[in-house]
């Protein structure tokens, strides 16, 4: 025996097509006419009443004895979706729940109760990005130790291969995710330098180093040239401040 999946009833078809297109992007996987399955697992039915053999009239939509939950790496965005979407009826605008998660809940063509929330792993993240401990952040988010601990080591782990081999954090980097996936992951070919990075190509290629932190010159005058026009020399010197700091905290763990 095995559980399949959840199906819910609805009244038009194209319509419930429409609705968990835009908004969850759930395009037909399976389509069978009057039952249409979508990418994830949720069923959709015309005519259950037939299918399930009750008449018409004890088909009750709207109980809210239930819900389909979702969650999305980036609510904020989902909110801009959703209020291009005005005709989507709420039941209560985005709260944040005890357990530090943001969510809200919606119903869909048909009433079925819906919740997006930001992922757990995400609340969590946001709470390793804010200097607390795994243990203080499980009790925070209600959630078992052992569980954020796992995904604290995946943070941490991301983050570690996100800090180039200046110490530079590509996060903060207004091209990352974009137009670069970071120093570590181009080796140091970034866009703006076609013939690689030089600060890169000493560490690894000339000195054979995993990164500044474990050069005696630092900071050598590769860091002076390649300064970011933009930097006032205080900023500058509280950058390079950053980056040695970063590169001492990789060496001390």
């Amino acid at each position: 025996m095995r559980y399949c999946n959840p199906l819910i009833a609805v009244r038009d078809m194209e319509r419930s097509l429409r609705f968990y297109r835009e908004l969850f992007d759930l395009e037909v996987t399976l389509d069978l006419g009057w039952c249409k399955a979508l990418r994830g697992g949720l069923t959709l039915q015309l005519h259950f009443d037939r299918i399930a053999g009750f008449p018409e009239e004890q088909m009750h939509y709207r109980g809210n004895v239930m819900e389909l939950y979702f969650e999305t790496e980036d609510f904020d965005a989902f909110l801009r979706l959703l209020d291009s979407h005005p005709e989507v009826e709420r039941l209560h605008e985005p709260q944040t729940f005890p357990w530090l998660q943001r969510g809200i809940r919606i119903y869909d063509p048909d009433g079925h109760l819906l919740e997006v929330s930001e992922s757990m792993e995400t609340v969590a993240r946001r709470e390793f990005a804010q200097g607390r401990s795994p243990e203080e952040t499980a009790q925070r988010i209600q959630h078992p130790p052992a569980l954020v601990k796992q995904w604290y080591e995946r943070w941490q782990a991301k983050a570690d291969a996100l800090i180039s081999v200046c110490g530079s954090d590509c996060r903060q980097c207004a091209c990352y995710g974009s137009l670069c996936q970071g120093c570590n992951a181009c080796e140091g070919r970034v866009f703006h330098a076609p013939e690689g990075c030089a600060i890169h190509r000493c560490v690894r290629e000339n000195r054979h180093l995993p990164d500044c932190g474990s050069c005696s010159e630092l900071p050598c005058p590769i860091w002076q040239s390649t300064r970011d026009p933009s930097f006032s020399d205080e900023a500058f010197r509280q950058n390079i401040a950053e980056r040695i700091a970063r590169l001492r905290r990789a060496e001390a763990e």
